[in-house]
Order: structure tokens, then sequence, then C-alpha cells
């Protein structure tokens, strides 16, 4: 495998890295008040001016611990152990002609001290970066038993609509998981059933440098949780939840709603390794409602579609890092899911004149559909820290990513005049997704205010895609398919950073050469070759202690999706049909941004877009009484957006934040001889409150509105979300109960109009978004010492002290 071939000398070459140098202990013993020693007692080496955890160990049966391999720099040690107090030793230094240190640590009973004032510095809800918008959810009484989808609505500017993430209504994101991107997938709906409990944070990058992939625009990073306590702990958690409508519009009877979502996180950390591992099981029901109108010369067509749907799913995850020395850690992650889930779609069309006085006839459709997926990845990573106080590090990682994809669909339809045919059909695809991944990264520091990235990637991806269409027991041969793809991208990229007084610089170039094939029934439809560059810059001018001006560029690519290419058609119902387009050229954009900061968050922003070739994913053709949507390179597009945020912050009881966007997208497009030119201004704004109330208890108040916008031929109706939460922690805040309501107005049902040459619909779509939830989670083992901020507001006990030789 060429791949192979290319990255095991990489691997080979991260793993034998080793730097010469003095190998320092610390080793002590831990006692009580009675001098009597401690046993399995958390000891952990934190760095002194941040309390960052370095390295840690458990003291064994008579209180002794050793922690080894300790690079030089100034510590403490930081001791727990369930019943007594937090001991913290003095800051020592260990340089670089150190032999050993030694301390000798005494622990005093909880209860017969008076309460000490100790103060956990939690992370805040944003963390504005140089290059991200970082957003803390772990704690989020909303995010709680929710899924990944519903979760990444609390970002600012990110929407879910029609069941799709999006900007502020711009579909153009990128979807990456831990850092790595999927875009051989539906993202959209591994999110639906990923559960919310596993995210960490959600890294919103709208600007990529060139170590990023270019492909894509802005985005949305979601990090999963890893637990970095000493020794073993874990979290056990269920969450139960439902919903309720009258569904008498769609003609059903239906009207409650379920979701069951037990999950385990368990973690092992102690001397050179660290264990991890997560499961979760997911169990919904749901549904989705479609109306659609269409005008079709002298006819009108109405469809009423139900289609309730019953989902489980199972996601695991685990992984071991091993720390070989004090710099190179080796780790290897696996990750995936399994997702069943059966859709039973009816829909009832009734045929009228154009002017609806006249009915000539009706019918309905029956999509019985059934979805089987699973996922499984595979990782190995080595990182190397040269010198971990300048950041000179090497990074390897190598994948193996495989989805088994299975569609099956049964359509009957039945006119409803009497003694009328019934037709029956089946659509059967199986895809297969074979996806390797290696790739390399390397940070060079020349001094304080410069440094320099390296990196190299390479991808290779192999899709057959098999579509098997029957009418009645009977192949079809003109509308059966297989279409086999594949895709190599290599890329490489420099970045450079630089401080020259109050100017933080930053510039980045990467190439990345593209090799796409397909083929269909064994004919060439796709054979392309090429090479891209993509640059990136940006500029950082501090105006003062709080203020800063910020600048960026950057130039990217949006290649066509799998789907997008694939020729076959596949039927939604016996009216509507989607089909591929292998003549795709991939779509250019260069987006610039204008940002004035305050204490490094967005205060105000302006932004612009440009996209040539711009793939339109919906382009709606008429075809006799059936309308079907292909992608075709059609368009021009601009996008400006105007932002104001603001945080709210109401002594120590509320705080939160508050944003406006004013956008504005514009398309020019030749498509069906007609000339499509059109621009519309939009106005989203958003909010969030988090408020402390009295006994520990948490609240959470979030909403966001959107006026109606325009997306490609679509005008889309105003749509919007109230969102609550509320949390509380009891057992020594072990045990954790949160209650979340969404979209407690059920704003975001959606109307969409089509209006364009002779193509005339509406659509009216809506589904189970407004939901209440009851989560319960329990903390296990160690949960003391964490990898995060801490420190105690009053002065160090002196009983503990380290001696360094």
């Amino acid at each position: 495998m060429p791949m192979a071939k290319l990255f095991l000398p990489l691997a080979f070459f991260a793993l034998s890295i080793t730097i010469l140098h003095s190998q320092v202990s610390v080793s002590g013993t831990v006692s009580d008040e009675n001098n009597q020693p401690v046993g399995f007692a958390s000891v952990a080496l934190v760095g002194a001016p941040d309390s960052q955890l370095v390295k840690g160990a458990l003291t064994d049966e008579t209180g002794a611990f050793t922690i080894s391999g300790v690079p030089a720099g100034t510590y403490r040690l930081l001791t727990n152990m369930l019943g007594y107090e937090t001991q913290y030793t003095e800051p020592f230094t260990i340089r670089a002609d150190s032999k050993n240190a030694t301390a000798d640590i005494k622990l005093t009973p909880a209860e017969n001290l008076l309460k000490e004032a100790v103060v956990v510095a939690q992370r805040p809800l944003f963390e504005q970066k140089a290059d991200r918008l970082i957003m803390n959810v772990a704690n989020s009484p909303i995010a709680s038993g929710g899924t990944a989808l519903e979760v990444l609505q609390k970002v600012p500017g990110v929407l879910v609509i029609q069941d799709r993430v999006t900007l502020a209504g711009n579909r153009n994101v990128a979807i990456w998981i831990d850092g790595k991107p999927s875009q051989y997938a539906d993202m959209n709906a591994v999110l639906r059933d990923m559960p919310g409990d596993q995210i960490d944070r959600v890294e919103l990058i709208t600007q990529p440098g060139a170590q990023f992939d270019a492909s894509g625009g802005t985005i949305i990073n979601i990090i999963l949780k890893r637990d970095a306590n000493l020794g073993f702990s874990g979290t056990a958690a269920l969450t139960v939840g439902g919903s309720a409508y009258d569904q008498s519009d769609a003609g059903s009877d239906d009207r409650y709603y379920h979701r069951l979502n037990p999950s385990l996180s368990l973690n092992y950390r102690k001397n050179k390794w660290n264990l991890f591992g997560s499961y979760s099981y997911f169990d919904r029901t749901s549904f989705h409602i479609i109306n659609v109108d269409r005008y079709i010369g002298q006819e009108s067509y109405f469809q009423k579609g139900y289609s309730p749907s019953f989902t489980t799913s199972h996601n695991f995850r685990a992984g071991a890092d091993f720390f070989a020395t004090e710099k190179t850690t080796i780790g290897v992650l696996f990750r995936g899911f399994t997702r069943n889930s059966e859709s039973r779609g009816n829909n009832v069309t009734d045929v009228f004149n154009l002017d609806q006085t006249q009915q000539f006839g009706g019918f309905t459709t029956l999509n019985n559909s059934f979805s089987d997926r699973t996922n499984f990845l595979t990782n190995l990573n080595v990182s190397h820290e040269f010198d971990r106080e300048s950041g000179h590090t090497l990074n390897f990682d190598i994948d193996y990513n495989r989805y088994n994809i299975s569609d099956v669909s049964y359509l009957n339809i039945f006119q409803h005049a009497p003694g009328s045919p019934e037709s029956r059909s089946e659509q059967n695809v199986q895809q297969p997704i074979d996806l390797y991944v290696g790739k390399i990264d390397y940070v060079l520091p020349i001094d304080s205010s410069f440094k320099i990235e390296l990196g190299a990637k390479s991808s290779f991806a192999t899709i057959n895609n098999n579509l098997d269409f029957l009418r009645g027991s009977t192949p079809d041969p003109d509308l059966s398919n297989d279409f086999l793809y594949q895709e190599n991208i290599n890329a490489g990229y420099v970045n450079l950073s630089k401080k020259i007084g109050n100017f933080d610089l930053n510039g980045g170039l990467r190439a990345e050469q593209t090799v796409v094939s397909g083929k269909t029934m064994g004919e060439q439809v796709l054979d392309r070759n090429y090479l891209q560059w993509f640059p990136s810059a940006s500029a950082l001018y501090h105006l003062g202690e709080h203020m800063g001006l910020q600048g960026s560029y950057s130039r990217r690519v949006n290649r066509p999706g799998f789907q997008e290419q694939n020729p076959f058609a596949f039927f939604i119902d016996s009216l509507t049909y989607t089909q591929g387009n292998p003549q795709l050229r991939p779509e250019i954009s260069n987006n610039g941004q204008l940002t004035l900061t305050y204490d490094s968050q967005p205060f105000i922003r302006v932004s612009y877009s440009k996209t040539a070739d711009v793939i339109i994913e919906n382009a709606p053709r008429l075809e006799g009484t059936r309308t079907f949507t292909t992608a075709e390179n059609l368009a021009e597009y601009e996008r400006w957006a105007f932002e104001l945020n603001f945080p709210v912050k109401i002594g120590k009881i509320v705080d939160g934040y508050g944003g406006n966007q004013f956008i504005r997208n514009a398309y020019d497009a030749e498509y069906l001889d007609i000339r499509y030119n059109r621009a519309k201004w939009n106005w989203l704004a958003y909010a969030q409150l988090n408020i402390n109330l009295p006994a520990d208890f948490k609240m959470e108040i979030g909403g966001w509105y959107l006026t109606p916008f325009l997306e490609e031929f679509f005008v889309i109706s105003s749509i919007g979300g109230l969102n609550f939460g509320l949390s509380k922690k009891f057992w020594n805040d072990r045990g954790r109960l949160a209650l979340s309501v969404n979209d407690i107005l059920y704003t975001q049902p959606t109307q969409v109009a089509v209006d364009y040459s002779d193509v005339r619909v509406d659509f009216y779509e809506r589904y189970d978004s407004r939901n209440v939830r009851l989560t319960f989670s329990y903390r296990f083992g160690n949960t003391e010492l964490k990898n995060a901020r801490r420190r105690n507001t009053g002065s160090d006990d002196e009983t503990s002290r380290v001696k360094v030789e």
C-alpha cells in the first residue's frame, strides 16, 4: 500500500527519537497525623506557576512513591486522599545538574481542620485563542442528555437547519472530531446519534491556517472528553427524555416519543500508562413531517408526509497512552459506533387543477426505510517534546477508518381510485468506505518570538456504492448502478509565526494534490489530477491592555462530495429524487475578516467571502411531474457578515454572552437559460445566560432567532429556538442531576419556497426539536486530581517540604 510505504519510516523515526539528558526522580513518603503510612494516595507533580499536571503516581502500601524522568523546571507536589485535606508542598526547582528530590508529606484529616478556602479555577464558557473560539460545554445543563447536534446549537452562530449544521445559515462547514475530518461520511447523521455528554468542548475555527486541511469553510472541531485523574476513576450516567405532539395535521394518532441514553466512561492512570474507555447506548423514537406543494403546468400537487423513526445506536471509545520517556508519548485509539434505524414514511398526495377548484385524483406513497451504519477507527500516534517550555515538538499520526453503510427502501404506491393497480419498488444501497490517513507535524521555535511549523499528510479513500433498484421483484438495470470512487490527497504546509512589538504575525502556505477517479458499471466517468495552493495570513495588533485589532485572510477549497458526484438517482418518494453529477469541479473561496477584540474575545467582526464555481447542492429541475435536484457548478457567491458580540455579567450570579450578525448572501448564476441574480440580507441574534442560584443550583437560558434568508434557490422563513437547563450537584460533587428543555416555543419548523423557471415548490418541515431530558450522572474513583488549575487562597501548609540534591 503506497501510504504504508510512505509513512512506516516516519513512524520508526518518531519512535526512535531520544534526547540525552539527566534523569531526575522525585520520591518520598505520605503519612497521616499519627505518622502512619497512607497507601494508595494520589501524588501529582504540577507546575508551580499554573498547577498544570506534569506527572503523577500512587503511593504503595508503605506510603512510598516515586515519580521518575522529571525534566528541569519549578514544581510543587499535590497530594490527595479521600478523608484528608488536599496538600500542596512549597515550590521547588529541579535543575539540569540535579540528581534527585525527596519529600515527606503529612496529611491531616478533613474533619479536624477548619474548612480551607479552596478555589477551583473553572474554565470559562468561552476562550478566544489566536486562531479559534473555544466553547466549554462539559458541565452545561443544556448539553446533558442531548445529542451532539443539539449541543452544537449552543455555539454562537451555529444553527441546525433541516437537520444539517450551518454557520448562520451557511452550509459550507467542516465537522471534525478530535482534530480529524470525516468528509466521506454523513457527519450530520453521526452527530444526530452521538451523545452530547461525550463532548468536552467545541472549537470554532473561522479562518483555518495552513496546518489545517484546505477543504471546507469554517471548521467545527468537537473535542471528546478525556479524564486526567490519577488512579482509577469513571462516570456513569443515565438520560431519559421524551416529547409530546399533536400530529393530527399529519393524519397520525402518534403523540409520544422517547429517548434513553445510559453511558459509562472509565479511566486508569498509573506510572507510565493511561488507559481510558467509554460506552454509550442510545434508543430514540422520533419523527419527520414534510408537506410539499408543487405547481406543475396546469396541475397542483399537495403532499403531506409523516415519517416516524426508531433508532438505536452503540458508541464506544477505548485507548491507551504510554509515556515511554519523559519526552515521548505513544498512544493508540479505537473509536466506533453501530446504528440501526427504521423509518415508516406515509406520503398522501392530492392532485388538483391550478386554481384548486377541481380534484383530479390522488395517491399514497409508503416508504419504509431501513438504515444500518457501522464505523470503526483505529489510530496510532506518537508525540515527542524536544523542549516542553519552548514548544519544540514532533507529532505523528496514522489512521484507518472503516464505514459500512446499508440503506434499503421499500416504496409502495396506491392510487386512490378504486381498482387501481399497486406499484412496488425497492432501493438497496450498500456502501463500504475505507480511509487511510497518515500525517506528521513539526514545530520548531527559533526564539521566544519566532516559530516555524512544518507538516505533511496523505489520505487514501475508496468508496464502493452499489445500488440495486427492483420493480416488484424484477431488477431494473436503468435505475441500478455501481459507482467506485477513489481519492488520494497529498499535502504539505509551512507556517511562520512572529511577534514584532505590538504585532503578532502569522503566515502560511499549503499545497494539496488531489487525484480522483470514478467508475460506474466499469465505465470511467471521473478522472482528475490537480495541484492547488492555499495561502493564509493573519495579523493581530495590541491596541492596549484589553483591546486588539486582528485581520486575517485564507484561500479555501470545497471539493465535490462523493454523493454529489455519484450519477445514480435515489428516490425520496414517487415525485422526488436526487441525482449526482460526476462532472462537478471544486469551488474556490477567498475569505477575509477584520476583528476588534476585547480581553482576547471577539467584540466587533466584519467578514467577507467570495466563492467561484459554487456547487449548488439542490439545483431544481422538472421532469414530467417529478421534481429532482442535482448538484452543479452554477454560481458566484458573495457573503458579507457584520458581527457584534458582548459579554453579560451581573456580579457573581449571572454571566453569559449575547450577539448579533447582519448577513448578506448574494448569488449570480446562469441556470435553465435564465439569469439568477439575487441577494438578501438577514439578521441573526443569539444569547445565553448562566445563572448561579442558591443551594448550588445552576440554570442556563439560551436562545437564537434568524430572520428569513436566502440559500441557493431557496428562501427560508424565519426560525429560532429557546432552550432551558437546570442542574444540581450533590454527594460531595460526585452526583449531578440536570434537566433540559429544547425549543420550548417550537419555533424551529421550517418553511421553504422555490420559484424559478418552471419549478414552483413550497415546503413545510418539522421534526422532534422540542423535547425534555433528565440526566443523572455519578463520578466514582479518584475525582480529586485533575489536569486543571487549582490553587489555595490561604498560605500553604509548611508541614510538607521537598529536598532537592
